[in-house]
C-alpha cells in the first residue's frame, strides 16, 4: 500500500471537519482458557488458606493475571502474534500500552518492580506487598476491560466538506485495519457492497501508520 496515500487519508481524519458519527462494538475472542477473572479468584482464595506458601502463590497467580490482561490487550491491539513469535518482554509489552496512553507509567513502575522481586531475586513476599500487588493488578484489568468487553469493532468517521465518510474495521486475528472510504451519500453502505466506493487500503501491524489509526480507535 501506498504510505502518502494513507497519510492522506489519516490527515482527512483527523482534519477538526472530520467527526465520527457511528460505532460497533463487540466481546474480543481471545481463546484463552483461563481468564484474568479467573487467575485473580485464584489469587484471592490463595490469601485465605493456611498454608506457608500461600503468598507466594497469590503473588504468582496476580502476576498471571496480570499477564493474561496484558495479552488479551495485544490481541485486541492486532500485536499478539507478532509479541508470541518474537517473545516479548513484560516492559516490551507495558511500553507499547504506554504508547497508547491507557495506564498511569508510576502504576506501572510499582507493578514491575514486585514481579522482579519475585522472578529475579527470589524474595519471600510479605502479606501487604502481596495484597498491595493484587490490588494494583486488579485496578489495571478494571481499567482496561473496556477494551476487551465493549471491544470496538468498527468506526465511521465523515467530513461533509469533502463528501466523504471513512469507515475503519479493525480486524485484529488478522493483524489488520481496513479503512473504506465512500462517496458520503452512500455512507450507510455495508463493507461488502461497492456503492459510492472512493478507495478501500489495508494497514498491516507493522505499517508505518497502523499505531496512528489504531489510537482514533482508542481515542474516540
Amino acid at each position: 500500500m501506498s504510505t502518502s496515500k494513507l497519510s492522506k487519508i489519516y490527515t482527512e481524519i483527523k482534519e477538526s471537519v472530520t467527526t465520527s458519527f457511528m460505532s460497533t462494538q463487540d466481546r474480543l475472542v481471545t481463546n484463552f482458557d483461563i481468564s484474568p477473572q479467573d487467575f485473580i479468584s485464584f489469587a484471592e482464595i490463595d490469601l485465605t488458606q493456611d498454608y506457608e506458601h500461600k503468598y507466594v502463590n497469590s503473588l504468582s497467580n496476580s502476576k498471571r493475571a496480570l499477564d493474561c490482561q496484558l495479552d488479551s490487550l495485544l490481541v485486541s491491539f492486532g500485536y499478539y502474534p507478532l509479541s508470541q513469535k518474537q517473545q516479548w518482554s513484560f516492559p516490551k509489552k507495558i511500553d507499547l500500552i504506554k504508547e497508547f496512553g491507557i495506564v498511569a507509567p508510576r502504576v506501572l513502575k510499582k507493578i514491575n518492580k514486585q514481579r522482579n522481586l519475585l522472578e529475579h531475586q527470589f524474595v519471600k513476599p510479605e502479606k501487604e506487598t502481596v495484597e498491595d500487588f493484587l490490588d494494583i493488578t486488579m485496578l489495571f484489568i478494571a481499567s482496561t476491560d473496556a477494551y476487551i468487553f465493549k471491544f470496538k469493532k468498527w468506526l465511521a468517521f465523515k467530513n461533509e466538506e469533502l463528501d466523504k465518510s471513512y469507515h475503519l474495521e479493525n480486524f485484529y486475528q488478522e493483524q489488520k485495519i481496513t479503512i473504506t472510504i465512500r462517496d458520503f451519500k452512500n455512507r450507510m453502505a455495508s463493507s461488502d457492497d461497492t456503492s459510492g466506493l472512493i478507495d478501500r487500503q489495508d494497514v498491516l501491524v507493522g505499517d508505518e501508520l497502523y499505531n496512528s489509526f489504531l489510537k482514533i480507535y482508542l481515542k474516540d
